[in-house]
């Protein structure tokens, strides 16, 4: 334990965060900016105990330098988005010497009793990936399973995984994007106080099991929760370890709920939507001053034409695993999280989705929308922080932070300076820049 004495000359415990924070593909996160206010400088005291936050960006140069030890650092933390799902598919070219090096300077940190979380893409990269009978095939499937950093006994579930537009079988089969149809693809919604925001994903209903020290004194059976196109969790049978199931996605699948089941969008542009697309995004990118490769990357979003289909995306996701702890098999009892959802991000409790009615539609203009959504009104504050609790419950078990001296649960008022480091992840400003970071 590292610690410190206060001005007061109390014994503060601080714990040190890791946090990933290289996004090496064209997708941007926003959850960063959500962790470093959830987790930088946070402290409570408890049963006569101080304890104190202080997190740090590391980057793949970092790690490989040898930065990532549990002589500087209790916890490494792993984002969703550009950080997870972008090292999800880089990383699966694990032939490259500085690919396996990497990995291996983090599966040290894990045995030499360090801990290690991941949030949805953070998952992904974690652990390896089934889908079920049949053997990974798409490019994604592959790149994810090759990608795992080798420390989990939990396998990540998709029935299909697939980027939207890549996938080859578009024609016949644009269900087989699976899960990632809720990702790239909601335009910004109106709440009842006229306010436009980002609304990615869908909040569920998680069942909890009072089994472990992050939810054991929590007062309801289930808790809600932002979910943005993750995985269930496979453990492994016989282990070797121990392995706690903490919380399961509700009974009823996403596809069997008028509310959230959406339809899959078939690209029918070809050769010629990509061009168009091209060329879009080049403009796009002189007008708002953006790099040349960032530029390449928004072909993605801007490709055209997506016609809607009558296939249901399956989410195949219902009574199964979403958080699940691990304890490492060695006398230094490294401690795993694996986490598919993303509880640094706001929830609401009402609304619903619709598909987007539009001639000549792309992924930037969004295919999918949410409607009458209405508890989320000004200040946002109990909508934004009804889980940051599970953040800082995840990093103090993580870190071997005795059971009985959890951080609260509560949510709290946002400090305005805080809001304004996420409010363009959080508000439409109006702009196609804006839409297309947070979609």
């Amino acid at each position: 334990m590292k610690s410190s004495e206060s001005s007061n000359k109390k014994k503060v415990i601080v714990k040190k965060i890791a946090m990933l924070s290289d996004e090496p593909l064209f997708w941007q996160t926003c959850a960063k900016r959500f962790f470093k206010i959830i987790l930088n400088n946070y402290e409570w005291i408890t049963n006569g105990s101080y304890y104190q936050f202080k997190l740090d960006e590391l980057t793949d140069k970092d790690i490989l330098q040898g930065k990532l030890t549990v002589s500087n650092y209790d916890v490494l933390l792993i984002p969703g988005g550009g950080v997870g799902d972008g090292h999800s598919i880089t990383k699966g070219f694990n032939s490259f010497p500085r690919v396996r090096k990497w990995k291996k300077k983090i599966q040290k940190f894990v045995k030499d009793g360090g801990g290690i979380m991941g949030f949805c893409g953070g998952t992904s990269l974690i652990t390896p990936l089934t889908t079920g009978k049949r053997k990974p095939a798409t490019f994604c499937e592959r790149q994810y399973n090759k990608s795992s950093i080798g420390v989990s006994s939990t396998y990540s579930y998709y029935k299909y995984l697939a980027l939207p537009l890549y996938y080859p079988f578009q024609k016949t089969h644009p269900e087989r994007i699976g899960t990632t149809a809720y990702v790239f693809s909601f335009k910004p919604t109106k709440n009842a106080e006229g306010d436009f925001f980002h609304s990615g994903g869908v909040p569920i209903d998680i069942k909890l099991s009072k089994n472990n020290p992050i939810f054991a004194d929590y007062p309801e059976d289930t808790l809600t929760v932002r979910w943005w196109g993750g995985q269930a969790l496979w453990p492994q049978d016989n282990p070797g370890r121990k392995i706690t199931i903490c919380a399961r996605y509700p009974d009823k699948e996403l596809h069997e709920d008028d509310r959230t089941r959406i339809h899959a969008w078939r690209y029918t542009g070809g050769i010629s939507g990509l061009i168009r697309g091209f060329i879009k995004a080049m403009h796009f990118a002189k007008e708002e001053n953006i790099k040349l490769f960032d530029a390449a990357m928004f072909t993605y979003y801007f490709a055209d034409d997506w016609k809607l289909s009558e296939k249901l995306i399956e989410s195949s996701l219902a009574k199964r695993p979403c958080i699940v702890t691990e304890e490492y098999p060695n006398e230094n009892n490294g401690r795993i999280i694996l986490c598919t959802l993303h509880p640094e991000y706001m929830s609401w409790q009402d609304g619903h989705i619709e598909e987007r009615k539009q001639e000549h539609i792309c992924l930037a203009d969004g295919l999918y929308e949410w409607k009458d959504i209405c508890t989320l009104k000004k200040p946002i504050d109990n909508n934004l922080t009804h889980t940051w609790w599970v953040v800082r419950r995840f990093v103090a078990w993580a870190s071997k932070i005795p059971d009985k001296d959890m951080p609260p649960i509560q949510k709290q008022k946002v400090k305005p300076e805080d809001l304004n480091l996420v409010k363009s992840s959080m508000f439409w400003d109006g702009t196609l820049l804006n839409q297309i970071e947070c979609i």
